[in-house]
């Protein structure tokens, strides 16, 4: 059987029936190969799946487990910020481990790893043996996930592709609307006693059914050209983030003792080591894990900031679940239940995203992003002036605009983000750029949500949870708007480039060189002998790339020489 027909019978097919059928499936011969073609799919995206659960999960289930193990506001802030710190660091490594180890093989360490994290954050005794749980559950997620992508890139031919992650995309959403739902739903069961720790728990089933598949189905592969591990780029990069995270997440309930100021003094000179030491490897000819240069394309540079500010509004969700469960008095379940229209409204504008064209997909970016402040600003509203304390229709409505905004921002942003780097540097434009979503969301979680519990205070009453979600709104729309000013700033940069001669408007690097005669006698055409001095010549990509696309003279002629 073809990979297209494989594809088109098991899009979107992640159920552990087929993952047990997988692991009973023959290694060798033509029906074994066809049953492999077939299974390759859910083998690869049930774990995806489980990880997308997962998050969802935990925001839903974040006001039983606070209640049941007397956490903290701070640890209830960890046990999300946790998970997405050590994820978001850890992407690009962890892809790079599949290059050199074997992509197959850190697969399955990753989902091993996975399951085995599950396990114990269910069986956590404490908060903080629950917030170890999530770290290692991040390392896990991050080994898994970058392989998923490698092993479509290898195994699929491109025209493949794109039905392959389209039914990625279709999976995720999927995930995202049960998390409510399941995780409400099992909580509200309370199967065998268990609370929220039956949320953790249906991972393992799930996990060891992929972890035998995986050995069955996936082909192993490794990049005949690996490059090497950034260890010190990840110590630095860890160290600077925690710098800022622990203060802002500790500092409130610690009482803002010096060492909450000198945590982020030290975050400064940390983040530019980082910098530094990226920029030596890569001057070496090294791996680094932040390939630095690609911020040289305007596109990347502004989208990838843009996003990483974007990705406070997630968390919202998580104090959302905190007050409609504790504020409001809503079961798990009704919780669950109530999320679900926001996935939809998501789902819904990358829809409409896609079938924009021309100037109003030019702007999808700043459409998308103010959609989301107006969705943020609606809410807070429907909350202090028309005092809506109770999710009904005013409430579905406003934070359904601002999930609209978000399905149609996102998407454009990844698009932006590689649409003008270098083909052979996509893939690590599209890993940094995760990265900086994770990363922002989990700074999000430490910075909104320590708004958040600081207005809550110790003995809030029913109505200061939603003026407390009011002031965290309020801090996200600052940053949102301060997104959608990058965007504009890069549309405004754009079209005077557009209108000018000048390399140096139109984001080109420049550099004084002496051009190859060819380029000269193209620049002077009729004209013999050296050139006056040097020319100015004009790099898209990067001073080390060499792909020289135009040089200027000084009487301001210019050509292209052929690369």
């Amino acid at each position: 059987m073809s990979p297209r027909t494989a594809t088109r019978d098991l899009a979107g097919s992640v159920s552990s029936s087929a993952l047990a059928s997988a692991a009973r499936m023959p290694a060798a011969g033509p029906t074994g190969r066809s049953l492999r073609e077939r299974l390759l799919i859910p083998v690869l995206f049930a774990p995806v799946f489980m990880v997308i659960l997962d998050v969802f999960i935990v925001n839903v289930a974040a006001p039983s487990l606070r209640a049941d193990l007397h956490a903290s506001a701070s640890e209830v802030q960890w046990v999300l910020a946790a998970y997405l710190l050590t994820y978001g660091v850890s992407l690009i490594t962890g892809g790079r481990l599949g290059d050199v180890f074997g992509r197959r093989r850190m697969f399955r360490i990753g989902v091993a790893g996975f399951t085995i994290a599950s396990a114990l954050c269910a069986a956590a005794p404490s908060a903080g043996a629950l917030i170890a749980g999530r770290l290692l559950q991040g390392f896990a997620g991050a080994a898994m996930w970058p392989q998923v992508l490698s092993i479509v890139q290898v195994q699929f031919a491109p025209a493949e592709r794109r039905r392959v992650l389209a039914t990625q995309g279709v999976i995720q959403g999927i995930a995202s609307v049960a998390g409510q739902i399941v995780g409400g739903g099992l909580i509200a069961l309370d199967v065998l006693h268990l609370g929220w720790r039956s949320v953790f728990l249906i991972n393992v089933p799930v996990g060891l059914l992929a972890l035998v598949a995986a050995g069955r189905v996936v082909p192993e592969s490794r990049s005949q050209s690996a490059r090497r591990l950034d260890l010190a780029g990840v110590a630095l990069a860890t160290a600077t983030l925690a710098l800022i995270m622990v203060p802002a997440v500790e500092g409130r309930e610690a009482g803002w003792p010096a060492w909450v100021f000198v945590s982020l003094a030290l975050a400064a000179p940390t983040a530019w080591a980082f910098v530094a030491i990226e920029r030596k490897i890569a001057a070496g000819g090294g791996s680094p894990l932040a390939e630095l240069r690609l911020f040289s394309a305007r596109s990347f540079r502004f989208a990838t900031s843009s996003a990483f500010v974007l990705y406070c509004v997630p968390c919202l969700f998580l104090l959302l679940s905190i007050y409609m469960q504790e504020g409001l008095r809503f079961d798990a379940l009704q919780s669950g239940l109530a999320f679900t229209p926001f996935a939809l409204t998501f789902v819904a504008g990358s829809l409409i995203g896609a079938r924009l064209h021309g100037r109003a997909r030019e702007l999808l970016p700043q459409i998308g992003v103010l959609t989301v402040a107006v969705g943020l600003l609606a809410t807070i509203l429907a909350i202090e002036v028309l005092r809506v304390h109770a999710i009904g229709l005013v409430l579905l409505t406003t934070i359904g605009v601002l999930n609209l905004g978000m399905g149609l921002a996102v998407p454009a942003l990844i698009h932006l983000a590689v649409r003008d780097v270098p083909p052979a540097d996509a893939g690590t434009a599209a890993g940094m750029f995760a990265t900086a979503q994770q990363v922002g969301n989990g700074l999000g979680v430490a910075i909104v949500g320590s708004v958040f519990f600081a207005a809550l205070g110790s003995r809030p009453a029913i109505a200061v949870y939603g003026d407390a979600l009011s002031l965290a709104m309020g801090v996200q729309v600052v940053l949102v708007l301060a997104s959608a000013a990058l965007l504009t700033r890069m549309t405004a940069r754009s079209r005077r480039a557009r209108l000018s001669p000048d390399p140096a408007q139109a984001g080109l690097i420049l550099q004084h060189v002496t051009p190859p005669p060819s380029a000269v006698a193209a620049a002077r055409p009729g004209r013999s002998g050296p050139a006056r001095g040097p020319l100015l010549a004009c790099s898209a990509e990067t001073e080390r790339s060499g792909r020289l696309v135009r040089w200027t003279t000084r009487s301001g002629t210019s050509a292209r020489p052929k690369t």
